[in-house]
């Protein structure tokens, strides 16, 4: 009984897949990890990125925070912050933001999705590209060089393309786990952000290589 519930929360998080008699590891560029999974990983280094991420953000800007358990870190440091907009198709995001009274908080509206905890559609898409966004925080599954940034399922693909033309600068924030790796859906180039923001443990060569391209990544 212990292994069965064992299985079942791995399951519940995308780890594996159950099938009669066991379980079948998920491996692969298509495969989806619940974001309580990742919500659980390198918490210090989300909780820096986050941090640092919030000193970005001046008074007056509007924000958009997408979903993501890295972003939810930079909410998680805006408790203080006063007069800023700050718009988001998270579930985490507006639930940690709604009670603080100097932002203004913007939900998109959409088709709930649990494994992300936030919503997603052609109406978060539309309602997106209604707004002048000063600078744009997204996340990504795989982050590489060659392919850019990538995502393990197609909910992300249509909002992750729209949000950029909505903001004056768009900043990608990942840890270094998700630095050259692949995913299943290529979304855009890595030259199409103004900033990538990771941590201390990234591959050096990755460093060199995007710096080299004139890509500006900042370590925190």
């Amino acid at each position: 009984m212990t292994v069965r519930r064992d299985l079942n929360k791995l399951s519940a998080l995308g780890i594996v897949t159950l099938v009669y008699g066991g379980a079948v590891f998920n491996e692969g560029g298509a495969a989806a990890l619940n974001v309580t999974f990742h919500e659980r990983q390198m918490q210090r280094e989300k909780n820096l990125l986050g941090q640092y991420c919030s000193t970005l953000i001046g008074e007056g800007n509007s924000v958009y925070l997408h979903c993501g358990s890295t972003l939810a870190n930079i909410a998680d440091a805006l408790f203080t912050r006063q007069n800023i907009a700050v718009i988001s198709n998270s579930l985490q995001v507006l639930n940690m933001l709604y009670a603080v009274k100097n932002i203004q908080l913007i939900a998109l509206a959409g088709n709930y999705k649990a494994v992300n905890k936030g919503f997603y559609g052609d109406m978060t898409q539309r309602t997106v590209k209604n707004f002048l966004i000063d600078i744009a925080f997204l996340g990504a599954d795989a982050v590489s060089l060659e392919h850019g940034l990538m995502l393990s399922v197609p909910t992300d693909a249509g909002l992750v393309r729209a949000v950029p033309e909505s903001a004056r600068k768009k900043i990608l924030v990942t840890d270094h786990t998700k630095i050259n790796r692949e995913a299943f859906l290529k979304i855009c180039d890595l030259r199409e952000f103004n900033q990538i923001i990771t941590d201390k443990q990234v591959d050096e060569d990755f460093i060199r290589r995007a710096r080299r391209t004139g890509i500006e990544v900042v370590q925190v």
